[in-house]
Protein backbone atom coordinates (compact mmCIF):
# COMPACT_ATOMS: atom_id res chain seq x y z
CA UNK A 1 0.00 0.00 0.00
CA UNK A 2 2.85 2.38 1.01
CA UNK A 3 4.17 1.81 -2.43
CA UNK A 4 1.30 2.26 -4.25
CA UNK A 5 0.94 5.55 -2.35
CA UNK A 6 4.89 6.30 -3.44
CA UNK A 7 4.24 5.41 -6.70
CA UNK A 8 1.22 7.87 -6.74
CA UNK A 9 2.95 10.40 -5.03
CA UNK A 10 6.24 10.24 -7.29
CA UNK A 11 3.33 10.20 -10.16
CA UNK A 12 1.53 13.59 -8.78
CA UNK A 13 5.16 15.16 -8.15
CA UNK A 14 5.78 14.63 -11.85
CA UNK A 15 2.51 15.24 -12.99
CA UNK A 16 3.17 18.61 -10.59
CA UNK A 17 6.56 19.22 -12.32
CA UNK A 18 4.87 18.88 -15.46
CA UNK A 19 2.51 20.57 -14.81
CA UNK A 20 4.21 23.63 -13.21
CA UNK A 21 6.67 23.53 -16.78
CA UNK A 22 2.95 23.67 -18.56
CA UNK A 23 2.21 26.37 -17.01
CA UNK A 24 5.40 28.43 -16.88
CA UNK A 25 5.18 27.58 -20.96
CA UNK A 26 1.76 28.67 -21.06
CA UNK A 27 2.81 32.13 -19.64
CA UNK A 28 5.46 32.47 -22.04
CA UNK A 29 3.12 31.42 -24.68
CA UNK A 30 0.55 33.94 -23.52
CA UNK A 31 3.46 36.47 -22.72
CA UNK A 32 4.91 36.17 -26.49
CA UNK A 33 1.39 36.40 -27.30
CA UNK A 34 0.48 39.88 -25.52
CA UNK A 35 3.73 40.79 -26.69
CA UNK A 36 2.24 39.54 -30.38
CA UNK A 37 -0.77 41.66 -29.35
CA UNK A 38 0.77 44.47 -28.61
CA UNK A 39 2.76 44.32 -32.25
CA UNK A 40 -0.62 44.17 -33.79
CA UNK A 41 -1.94 47.19 -32.22
CA UNK A 42 0.67 48.82 -33.04
CA UNK A 43 0.89 47.88 -36.47
CA UNK A 44 -2.91 48.56 -36.82
CA UNK A 45 -2.05 52.25 -35.10
CA UNK A 46 0.06 52.54 -37.74
CA UNK A 47 -2.51 51.53 -40.32
CA UNK A 48 -4.98 53.65 -38.75
CA UNK A 49 -2.54 56.83 -38.79
CA UNK A 50 -1.75 55.44 -42.62
CA UNK A 51 -5.13 56.03 -43.79
CA UNK A 52 -6.00 58.85 -41.63
CA UNK A 53 -3.23 59.95 -43.81
CA UNK A 54 -4.40 58.36 -46.82
CA UNK A 55 -8.26 59.89 -45.92
CA UNK A 56 -6.65 63.18 -45.55
CA UNK A 57 -4.79 62.04 -49.35
CA UNK A 58 -8.24 61.59 -50.56
CA UNK A 59 -9.25 64.62 -49.10
CA UNK A 60 -6.58 66.64 -51.13
CA UNK A 61 -7.66 64.83 -54.17
CA UNK A 62 -11.27 65.48 -53.71
CA UNK A 63 -10.46 68.91 -53.47
CA UNK A 64 -8.06 68.95 -56.16
CA UNK A 65 -10.69 67.32 -58.15
CA UNK A 66 -13.36 70.04 -57.16
CA UNK A 67 -10.80 72.66 -58.68
CA UNK A 68 -10.56 70.71 -61.65
CA UNK A 69 -14.53 70.42 -62.29
CA UNK A 70 -14.39 74.57 -61.82
CA UNK A 71 -10.93 74.64 -64.12
CA UNK A 72 -13.40 72.12 -66.66
CA UNK A 73 -16.34 74.42 -66.28
CA UNK A 74 -14.18 77.41 -66.46
CA UNK A 75 -12.58 75.61 -69.94
CA UNK A 76 -16.00 74.69 -70.94
CA UNK A 77 -17.17 78.42 -70.44
CA UNK A 78 -14.60 79.63 -72.49
CA UNK A 79 -15.27 77.11 -75.15
CA UNK A 80 -18.85 78.41 -75.33
CA UNK A 81 -17.31 81.66 -75.57
CA UNK A 82 -14.98 80.56 -78.59
CA UNK A 83 -17.94 78.91 -80.07
CA UNK A 84 -19.82 82.35 -80.34
CA UNK A 85 -16.87 83.43 -81.52
CA UNK A 86 -16.29 81.39 -84.22
CA UNK A 87 -20.14 81.74 -85.10
CA UNK A 88 -19.13 85.58 -85.40
CA UNK A 89 -16.07 84.57 -87.39
CA UNK A 90 -18.21 82.24 -89.61
CA UNK A 91 -20.69 85.06 -90.11
CA UNK A 92 -17.93 87.70 -90.93
CA UNK A 93 -16.33 85.22 -93.27
CA UNK A 94 -19.81 84.65 -95.11
CA UNK A 95 -20.15 88.84 -95.13
CA UNK A 96 -16.34 88.68 -96.33
CA UNK A 97 -17.44 86.22 -99.40
CA UNK A 98 -20.62 88.47 -99.91
CA UNK A 99 -18.31 91.19 -99.92
CA UNK A 100 -16.15 89.67 -102.43
CA UNK A 101 -18.81 88.26 -104.67
CA UNK A 102 -20.05 91.89 -104.89
CA UNK A 103 -16.37 93.19 -105.55
CA UNK A 104 -15.72 90.52 -108.14
CA UNK A 105 -19.23 91.85 -110.25
CA UNK A 106 -17.61 95.11 -109.14
CA UNK A 107 -14.99 94.32 -111.18
CA UNK A 108 -16.91 92.61 -114.04
CA UNK A 109 -18.13 95.63 -114.36
CA UNK A 110 -15.37 97.99 -114.15
CA UNK A 111 -12.98 95.28 -116.90
CA UNK A 112 -16.45 95.73 -119.52
CA UNK A 113 -16.13 99.47 -118.45
CA UNK A 114 -12.27 99.75 -119.21
CA UNK A 115 -12.97 97.39 -122.58
CA UNK A 116 -15.26 100.56 -123.49
CA UNK A 117 -13.00 102.88 -122.14
CA UNK A 118 -9.51 101.19 -124.17
CA UNK A 119 -12.07 101.22 -127.22
CA UNK A 120 -13.23 104.63 -127.03
CA UNK A 121 -9.27 105.77 -126.26
CA UNK A 122 -8.43 103.83 -129.78
CA UNK A 123 -10.71 105.95 -131.43
CA UNK A 124 -9.56 109.25 -129.38
CA UNK A 125 -6.04 108.67 -130.49
CA UNK A 126 -7.44 108.07 -133.97
CA UNK A 127 -9.04 111.21 -133.48
CA UNK A 128 -6.34 113.11 -131.99
CA UNK A 129 -3.85 111.77 -135.20
CA UNK A 130 -6.70 113.42 -137.72
CA UNK A 131 -6.61 116.65 -135.07
CA UNK A 132 -2.70 116.70 -135.14
CA UNK A 133 -2.68 116.63 -139.11
CA UNK A 134 -5.42 119.41 -138.76
CA UNK A 135 -3.16 121.30 -136.33
CA UNK A 136 -0.23 120.97 -138.64
CA UNK A 137 -2.22 122.52 -141.82
CA UNK A 138 -3.11 125.11 -139.19
CA UNK A 139 0.20 125.98 -138.35
CA UNK A 140 1.01 125.84 -141.55
CA UNK A 141 -1.87 128.25 -142.58
CA UNK A 142 -1.18 130.59 -139.13
CA UNK A 143 2.98 130.68 -140.51
CA UNK A 144 1.30 132.12 -144.08
CA UNK A 145 -1.04 134.57 -142.14
CA UNK A 146 1.81 135.70 -139.91
CA UNK A 147 3.76 136.54 -142.70
CA UNK A 148 0.55 138.28 -143.93
CA UNK A 149 0.41 140.30 -140.88
CA UNK A 150 3.68 141.60 -140.42
CA UNK A 151 3.27 142.88 -143.78
CA UNK A 152 0.11 144.65 -142.69
CA UNK A 153 2.01 146.07 -139.65
CA UNK A 154 4.65 147.08 -141.86
CA UNK A 155 2.38 148.93 -144.16
CA UNK A 156 -0.26 150.04 -141.38
CA UNK A 157 3.10 151.22 -139.32
CA UNK A 158 3.72 153.91 -142.33
CA UNK A 159 0.09 154.71 -142.63
CA UNK A 160 -0.45 155.65 -139.28
CA UNK A 161 3.17 157.49 -139.37
CA UNK A 162 1.35 159.47 -141.89
CA UNK A 163 -2.06 159.88 -140.43
CA UNK A 164 -0.37 161.19 -137.10
CA UNK A 165 1.76 164.09 -139.03
CA UNK A 166 -1.14 164.99 -140.80
CA UNK A 167 -3.01 165.17 -137.32
CA UNK A 168 -0.27 167.52 -136.02
CA UNK A 169 -0.05 169.64 -138.82
CA UNK A 170 -3.78 169.90 -138.56
CA UNK A 171 -3.23 170.87 -134.63
CA UNK A 172 -0.80 172.96 -135.29
CA UNK A 173 -2.88 175.15 -137.78
CA UNK A 174 -5.93 174.57 -135.37
CA UNK A 175 -3.38 176.12 -132.40
CA UNK A 176 -3.02 178.91 -133.83
CA UNK A 177 -6.33 179.50 -134.87
CA UNK A 178 -7.33 179.16 -130.99
CA UNK A 179 -4.72 181.47 -130.11
CA UNK A 180 -6.33 183.69 -132.22
CA UNK A 181 -9.69 183.25 -131.59
CA UNK A 182 -8.16 184.03 -127.31
CA UNK A 183 -7.04 187.06 -128.34
CA UNK A 184 -10.40 188.40 -130.37
CA UNK A 185 -12.30 186.87 -126.96
CA UNK A 186 -9.87 189.10 -124.70
CA UNK A 187 -10.92 192.61 -126.72
CA UNK A 188 -14.66 191.68 -126.56
CA UNK A 189 -14.13 190.63 -122.61
CA UNK A 190 -12.79 194.20 -122.36
CA UNK A 191 -15.35 196.02 -124.62
CA UNK A 192 -17.90 194.61 -122.25
CA UNK A 193 -16.62 195.49 -119.31
CA UNK A 194 -15.48 199.31 -120.91
CA UNK A 195 -19.17 199.39 -121.40
CA UNK A 196 -20.29 197.84 -118.08
CA UNK A 197 -18.32 200.69 -116.53
CA UNK A 198 -19.96 203.06 -118.62
CA UNK A 199 -23.37 201.86 -118.08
Amino acid sequence: MEAILREILGKLTSIESHFLQFQQEVRERFAQIDERFQQIDERFAQIDERFAQIDERFKQIDERFAQIDERFKQVDERFKQVDERFAQIDKRFAQIDERFANMESRLDALEQEMKETNERISRLEEEMCDVKKRLEHVETQLSDVKETVQRLEIQLADDVRTLLQNIYKKIDEKGFEIYALNKRLLRVEASIEQLQSQV
